[in-house]
């Protein structure tokens, strides 16, 4: 009985590794590989002020400076759906002791609303100025927001 359990068994693999090669060499010949399609949502044009406003609605604290990424794609999962986009912003602010600390946080657009993903979770890398942030925490004051 091993006599014919062992055979059949390579045969299948070969069958199998057989099949794999061929699909990967037709990707080949068509050219470069094809991309799936992206199922992240891509964000508005004005992200960067509806991202100041959420984040300048929520935070509780003096905020120092603060810089932002460029949208990204993230993977969230199968829960979250896959792919989705991303943007990382970095807070610079006054922790209760007046130390300045940073906050990470990261949002995505979903529903047409800014959805939080992650706070101080991931590190944010290639950050940029984020004035839009400083002006809607400086709006909010003027018009005596108590936060």
């Amino acid at each position: 009985m091993r006599t014919i359990v062992a055979p059949a068994l390579a045969l299948s693999l070969a069958i199998l590794l057989l099949g794999v090669a061929a699909a990967e060499a037709q990707n080949l010949t068509a050219g470069a590989p094809k991309q799936a399609p992206s199922s992240a949502t891509p964000l508005p044009a004005n992200y960067r002020q509806l991202i100041a406003a959420y984040i300048g609605a929520r935070n509780y604290y003096v905020v120092r400076d603060a810089k932002i990424t460029k949208p990204y794609e993230r993977w969230g999962g199968l829960i979250r759906g896959g792919t989705f986009t991303a943007v990382c912003v970095a807070v610079f602010r006054d922790n209760s002791f007046g130390i300045v600390v940073r906050d990470n946080w990261i949002v995505s657009y979903q529903g047409g609303e800014i959805k939080p993903i992650a706070m101080g979770m991931e590190s944010c890398s290639d950050l940029s100025p984020f004035p839009e942030l400083m002006k809607a925490i400086a709006a909010r004051r003027a018009r005596g927001g108590t936060r």
